[in-house]
Parts: C-alpha cells; sequence; structure tokens
C-alpha cells in the first residue's frame, strides 16, 4: 500500500472519529454532561483536534519542507477547532464570547494560509 494512500485512509479514518465526537462529546468522559453550553462548546473544540489530524492527513501533500508541514498542521488544527466551534454554536446555542473566539480563530487562519502561500517553494 502506497504510502500516501495510507495517510489519506487515516485521514478519512479520524475525520469521521472526530466529527462523531465533536458531535458526541462526552462519549469517553465519566463526568457528567455540562451544566450549560458555553461549556460544552469547549468540550467539543477538544476533539476539533483530532478533525485537524484528519484534515491534515486527508488534504496535505508537500512533506519536501518542514515549514511547509508546520504552516500546513497549524492550517488543519485551526480549521478543525473552527468546524467543532461552529458545530457547538449550531448545537449548543450562540454565545458571544464563543463568537469571539471563532473570530479569532479565523483571523488565525487566514494569517497561517497566507503565511503558507508565501513560504511555498518547488520541490527539489
Amino acid at each position: 500500500m502506497p504510502m500516501k494512500l495510507l495517510l489519506n485512509f487515516s485521514g478519512i479514518i479520524l475525520l469521521f472519529v472526530g466529527f462523531a465526537l465533536v458531535l458526541k462529546p462526552n462519549f469517553f468522559s465519566t463526568s457528567a454532561v455540562a451544566a450549560d453550553g458555553y461549556k460544552m462548546i469547549e468540550r467539543r473544540v477538544l476533539w476539533g483536534f483530532l478533525l485537524g489530524i484528519g484534515l491534515f492527513l486527508l488534504f496535505f501533500n508537500a512533506w519536501y519542507s518542514w515549514k511547509m508541514t508546520v504552516l500546513g498542521l497549524l492550517i488543519a488544527f485551526t480549521a478543525g477547532i473552527m468546524i467543532a466551534r461552529v458545530t457547538g454554536l449550531a448545537l449548543d446555542g450562540f454565545f458571544k464570547k464563543q463568537l469571539y473566539w471563532l473570530l479569532i480563530e479565523l483571523a488565525a487562519l487566514i494569517i497561517f494560509v497566507f503565511l503558507y502561500f508565501l513560504s511555498r517553494e518547488d520541490p527539489v
């Protein structure tokens, strides 16, 4: 099995598992369900990292440069967290502070994407 196919398959699995855990964040938790929607969104955001790893493995293909790899990982993590936060806003209710966090993450994502395209180079 070629390495690219294995990474893509792993990315798909992690993407589905991450999204399932974003939808049900207390699946592995023994603690009680969060008292309010704000805390529930924060629990969902923790699983956004798993979503981000899945996105990274599925879509990233510039393994020749460490800068590109780090920036790709930052983009994927930020996108995964944003997906989890938007899912939480849709399921748990709208909170102004969560919207501020989402806007900060969007600004970070724009910066990371800009740096990614700025540092693109052809493989050796």
